[in-house]
């Protein structure tokens, strides 16, 4: 039904489908929630040739959420909506250079939003439902330039918005941003890969927090950042990667100050992959943008995910858990609107303010195999945002909200490759993306798919290396694929296959930490 031929080219598709039960609560007002009942799709398929290799990736869900409330409370939508659509296309241009392409489109109501939506763009003072979405697309050249070294230069752009809005000024583009990078990654031996890199974007807001009383306006940002990072491998299992570095990026906008931002850049990564386990962990600190609706500023943010077997062995083998969670601290200068009336003796107002957001989320999910290609799943998703501003605005702060999302199903899956209808081993390590991002760059938050059949073609280089004796290709080398990057998130639906898909196994795309 899925299969497909071409002369000399490996091709393989996977389609699955799920119905889920979910029960949705806002802690915040007790005796409130939401009972959906829906469906859930996904297809993912790729093309492999000698030179070239195409790959695809769509998803999406749909439930009808029927409210429940002990009281009077504010309407809650109807339906809750999720699509990820991502795709990418691969070229050896030559025997040393690689020209890449990817794109991914997001769209999600305001239920449809998950923890590991990593294009999902969270805004704390917005109230109700919206339809939003999220595009990002570029190309990327890796030229391998030694045996022991390779450069990437990349571009990319992202615009973020929303299609409707219970608020009709949430409506419209937020942000467009442009992207380019370069580096070069150099191994120094077996263990370890120094590799510096050059950053710029430009970020033009059309609805950026301008003040304390919540005024929005348009705003544009150009940063520059400069970053050294040492990737080691401490054991077979266990990597590590340190980087540092500085930003500087022009001034808020509405403030006195007309000096430029320097700010310092700092991260660290850690992956551990075992027989039945796998764990990512991160830290971030930099000064980037902490929403499209919001603008700069200087964020914490501290990542982790993992996915593993609690049972070794017999008919449980295939029982997996998988798992994300995120944090994200960030704080901002804003114009404060001076008060009409001081009372008198009392100090002159302050003429700028400050803005702070904390986003906590998590999810879990665990699958047990009732028979080949069919599943019983579970999860739970955990989102908790909040903003605060000084001085505190004449209306009030907007508080903080805290959302809790149950869901239950069974799945289906069906594929041209008897392998994808199975579980994929937590211990796949070099065909993993966020292994490989673990190399090029700390995920960030804005995700890019990585390069559609180079899980396969890692595959075969392990296979063959391990049949010949001969090592297999510098770090370097593999180093030139995507990276995993950040809006807000990867990524567990999961990141894998060129496209975001609700599964983090089975080669499915990941979404990536949120901001």
């Amino acid at each position: 039904m899925f299969s497909f031929v071409l002369p000399m080219w490996d091709s393989d598709v996977t389609a699955r489908a799920a119905v889920e039960q979910s029960v949705a609560s806002n802690v915040g007002d007790v005796g409130t929630g939401a009972l959906m009942a829906g469906v859930q799709g996904a297809v993912e398929g790729s093309l492999r040739g000698e030179v070239s290799r195409y790959g695809f990736g769509l998803d999406g869900s749909y439930e009808r959420v029927f409210q429940v409330s002990l009281g009077a409370v504010r309407a809650a939508p109807s339906d809750s909506v999720s699509a990820r659509l991502g795709g990418g296309a691969g070229w050896a241009i030559s025997p040393l250079a690689d020209l890449s392409m990817a794109a991914a489109g997001y769209l999600a109501t305001r239920l449809g939003v998950r923890a590991d939506d990593a294009l999902a763009a969270r805004d704390p003072f917005l109230f109700g439902n919206r339809l939003q979405y999220t595009l990002s697309g570029g190309p990327a050249l890796s030229i391998t330039t030694s045996r022991r070294a390779a450069v990437r230069v990349g571009a990319g752009y992202e615009q973020a918005g929303a299609l409707s809005a219970d608020d009709p000024s949430a409506v419209g583009v937020d942000a467009h941003t442009g992207r380019a990078d370069v580096s070069t990654s150099v191994d120094l031996g077996p263990r370890d890969t120094l590799t510096p890199e050059l950053r710029y974007e430009v970020t033009q807001y059309h609805h950026a927090l301008l003040d304390t009383e919540l005024t929005r306006g348009a705003a544009r940002v150009h940063a520059g950042a400069a970053l050294l990072s040492e990737s080691h491998e401490l054991t077979r299992n266990v990597s590590t990667r340190v980087s540092g570095g500085f930003t500087v990026a022009s001034p808020p906008p509405v403030l006195a100050s007309r000096d430029a931002v320097l700010a310092p850049t700092a991260r660290a990564g850690l992956t551990y992959v075992a027989e039945r386990y796998r764990l990512t962990a991160g830290y971030a600190y930099e000064y980037t943008s902490l929403g499209p609706r919001i603008g700069f500023g200087h964020e914490h943010e501290a990542s982790l995910e993992a996915s593993f077997r609690p049972v070794p062995g017999g008919a449980t083998r295939d029982l997996v858990v998988t798992g994300v969670a995120r944090f994200s601290s960030g704080s901002a200068p804003v114009a404060a609107s001076p008060p009409l009336h001081l009372d008198p003796g009392a100090p002159a107002p302050a003429r700028e303010g400050s803005l702070s957001t904390i986003t906590a989320l998590a999810g879990a999910e665990i699958a047990y195999p009732l028979a080949r290609g069919v599943a019983l799943r579970g999860g739970v998703d955990l989102e908790y945002v909040r903003a605060a501003l000084d001085p505190a605005p004449r209306a009030g702060e907007a508080g903080g909200s805290l959302r809790s999302i149950v869901s239950a199903g069974i799945s289906g899956t069906l594929s041209t490759d008897r392998h994808r209808t199975l579980p994929r081993d937590p211990d796949s390590a070099w065909d993993d993306e966020r292994r490989r991002a673990m190399i090029q760059g700390m995920p960030s938050g804005r995700w890019q798919p990585p390069e559609p059949g180079r899980e396969r073609d890692d595959d075969r280089n392990d296979v063959a290396s391990e049949a010949t004796g001969e090592p297999p290709p510098a770090r370097s080398v593999l180093a030139g694929a995507p990276a995993s990057s950040e809006q807000g998130g990867a990524p567990a639906r999961s990141e894998q296959g060129g496209a975001p898909a609700r599964s983090e196994q089975g080669g499915a795309p990941s979404r990536r930490a949120p901001r």
